[in-house]
């Protein structure tokens, strides 16, 4: 019987076995944590015939639902050209959904509608840790190094240093406030698309196997 969880459906379907275990070492020591790699991680579950269904609906969604779904679901699974490539169209798609969404969106600088992208990038990485609870690391002196960017600062630090941007923002919260929620909100709302459709999709297997 395959499992009735989405998130974990998508991630056995999209499960390549190419995932390297130095992969696996490096983000563990960028989280501070351990990944989670129980049920995925190099299992190449995609290859097997339970599963095949559920990647064919993966395959059939919208390019932009698709990426957002992968980097959500697949990071573990996937190798690192593959997740930083569906973070991309992710975040792309999600900075042009609020460029069509905002009003002033056309009176901006071009330098800030350019930056629009990596806030996007850093929002992906947002919804990632608030899905998965991802906890905050700590420096030697006990401070929050700002893994899980729910604070400004945080989020700054992550676009200067992660995605090297020199990003300029005294005033966030008037700058960028509303578009990191509208960010965040496009993002999740690509990722219920994905989501319902792999759950119905997922609801007939069990369904055909429950008869069989």
């Amino acid at each position: 019987m395959i499992t009735n969880d989405a998130r974990q459906a998508w991630a056995l379907a999209r499960d390549d076995g190419l995932r390297s275990q130095s992969e696996v070492t490096r983000e563990q020591q960028e989280l501070g944590c351990t990944v989670d790699t129980s049920v995925r991680g190099g299992q190449g579950a995609a290859v097997g015939a339970e599963y095949a269904r559920v990647l064919h609906c993966i395959e059939a969604l919208p390019i932009p639902v698709r990426a957002v779904g992968d980097a959500l679901n697949a990071r573990g699974v996937i190798n690192a050209q593959a997740l930083e490539q569906a973070q991309s169209l992710g975040a792309l798609s999600a900075a042009q959904m609020v460029g069509r969404r905002m009003p002033g969106y056309p009176r901006w600088k071009p330098e800030k509608q350019r930056m629009l992208y990596y806030v996007a990038l850093a929002a992906m990485e947002r919804a990632w840790v608030e899905l998965y609870a991802i906890p905050e690391a700590l420096d030697s002196k006990g401070n929050p190094e700002g893994r899980t960017l729910d604070k400004p600062w945080k989020v700054q630090k992550y676009i200067r240093g992660k995605l090297g941007q020199p990003i300029k923002a005294e005033h966030w919260n008037r700058e960028w406030g509303d578009v990191w929620k509208m960010l965040l909100a496009a993002i999740y709302e690509q990722d219920a698309s994905g989501q319902d459709a792999v759950e119905q999709c997922v609801g007939e297997l069990r369904e055909w196997q429950k008869a069989g």
